[in-house]
């Protein structure tokens, strides 16, 4: 990917991610009378919520929301505004590793601003919450798996000059340790 499509995506990713919230906060503001003084807040493992508060804590999504939308935006910053990502990278890989960078944060920004426009949508309307049938705290591990990709994305570029026996090795302990992690996550969750 180039340097000007990456710039579009990542203009359009911002556009999208504080637009979404923004859109729902404004909505949010607009039927906030409304709201009786407890509300359901939080969500347990059935989706259903578990914890009722407050209407004033109806405005966490968009705190949230909007705070990991900024920090990935600055870190996003950073990272395009230093000079090099590591010393002992080719300038060829510290361009390809940066580019991956930036998108597995675009990414993240936009999981989690989806993520919390859901929330407020459904803390609005007092709905079950919606996370295309998969249980919440498994959805809310998703992006994890981004960073791992691009991990091995930058990896497998950087070792493939080296030697391709590193990178199987390498793959196949990551898969393994990801599934070792959900399977005990799901397990201690019980």
């Amino acid at each position: 990917m180039n340097e000007k499509a990456l710039k579009r995506l990542h203009t359009a990713v911002n556009i999208l991610s504080f637009g979404m919230l923004g859109v729902y906060l404004v909505y949010m503001l607009i039927v906030y009378k409304g709201f009786p003084e407890q509300i359901g807040m939080h969500y347990g493992d059935d989706n259903e919520f578990d914890v009722y508060a407050s209407r004033a804590y109806a405005f966490f999504p968009f705190i949230a929301g909007f705070g990991l939308a900024i920090v990935f935006t600055v870190v996003s910053f950073a990272v395009n505004k230093a000079k090099r990502i590591s010393k002992k990278l080719s300038d060829e890989d510290d361009i390809f590793v940066r580019k991956a960078v930036l998108m597995v944060f675009d990414a993240m920004k936009l999981f989690w601003a989806v993520f919390y426009t859901i929330w407020a949508h459904c803390v609005i309307h007092q709905t079950r919450m919606f996370t295309f049938g998969i249980p919440i705290r498994i959805f809310q591990v998703l992006p994890v798996f981004l960073i791992g990709a691009a991990v091995l994305a930058a990896d497998s570029r950087i070792r493939l000059k080296k030697s391709k026996r590193y990178i199987i090795i390498a793959e196949l302990v990551y898969i393994a340790v990801m599934v070792i992690v959900l399977i005990i996550g799901n397990y201690l969750r019980k």
